[in-house]
């Protein structure tokens, strides 16, 4: 509850120094402009990114062993979505994730794991493009703001790489946690962090994983390029391919709600660098937030009408058992 409260504080204060940067009636009349052929390009982009979450974490299940159907992990990934926009963790909807696969599965914990290969791998190569991009944009070179954001990034998910792919960094860790708490969930833990060890050697699946999420990382790009074509805003798209992955990056830090605030501070300070005026950089932002609340919305019209049909389970996908500790389990989180 703590960690919320500073949460919901540092979103306020990201907003509060946002405000004054822009004026809402530039924005309402960038808005108002939209291009409906542009838009819906960038519709239709946002979409193959979306397909692409979907698939690299197919690959990553299907490699630890525990593979599941497309369908399956799209409605995972969308009725997760729908949760993580109220949970109060940033990984909230990864949470979500883990207890819908692995409910009633005869591997859960390798299904459970895959959640958390598949946010480091999408971390990884957002970081990676990042630092690529920044050579391309040297007008951030002396921005401590931004450098000093990527840099946390970078250290979070080089450590968390560190911790998962390593048997004696992993060990180390255990021993901060209390030995009454450890001693129930050791082995449960002990499987799970065996199956990641087991991907580790499979660098055929790294790799292939790795570049789907930079198919992904290219559609988001190119979405929000669209989107700004629609808003009627001037400019190469090379830019939003250097700008985007640095943005993504640095509101991956757990400091505000969803990365608003956050999101928004970063969008009007890139591209204000390479000329694109306060108001037009928050109206992609706004786009960037709708598409992520649509995506949550449609997740919540499956969990609300579909999920009695669905199920999700890894050993039998038809089995009804699983679909019914699917439904408990959501419920118990709500």
């Amino acid at each position: 509850m703590r960690r919320l409260i500073v949460r919901m504080c540092l979103t306020i204060v990201l907003l509060v120094v946002l405000l004054p940067q822009v004026e809402l009636a530039e924005v309402g009349a960038v808005l108002m402009q939209t291009r409906l052929g542009w838009m819906a390009l960038a519709v239709v982009a946002n979409l193959i990114a979306l397909i692409a979450i979907v698939w690299r974490w197919q690959i990553i299940i299907a490699g630890m062993g525990a593979p599941q159907s497309f369908r399956n992990l799209l409605h995972v990934n969308l009725v997760s979505t729908f949760f993580g926009m109220f949970l109060p963790s940033s990984v909230g909807g990864d949470v979500m994730k883990m207890i819908m696969i692995a409910g009633g599965a005869s591997q859960r914990e390798a299904a459970a794991s895959s959640v958390v290969i598949d946010r480091v791998i999408g971390m990884a190569v957002t970081l990676v493009i990042s630092a690529l991009a920044l050579l391309f944009l040297p007008v951030v070179w002396g921005n401590h703001t931004v450098l000093g954001a990527l840099a946390a990034t970078a250290i979070l998910v080089s450590l968390g790489i560190a911790i998962i792919f390593s048997r004696r960094l992993f060990r180390l860790i255990t021993l901060l946690a209390p030995r009454i708490i450890w001693r129930k969930i050791e082995a449960s833990v002990a499987r799970s962090h065996q199956s990641v060890i087991n991907l580790r050697n499979r660098v055929d699946i790294l790799v292939y994983a790795s570049l789907v999420s930079l198919l992904r990382q290219i559609a988001i790009s190119l979405s929000i390029f669209f989107a700004g074509k629609s808003f009627g805003i001037d400019g190469d798209v090379a830019i939003y391919f250097v700008i985007i992955p640095i943005v993504m990056a640095v509101t991956a830090l757990p400091i505000s709600i969803n990365g608003l605030g956050l999101q928004d501070n970063a969008m009007v300070l890139l591209f204000g660098i390479v000329g694109v005026n306060s108001a037009e950089a928050l109206s992609l932002s706004i786009f960037m937030h709708v598409t992520r609340s649509l995506t949550g919305i449609v997740g919540g019209l499956f969990f609300a009408f579909g999920s009695r049909h669905h199920t999700v389970s890894l050993s039998d996908p038809s089995a009804s058992r699983n679909d019914s500790h699917e439904r408990d389990c959501l419920q118990s989180v709500q």
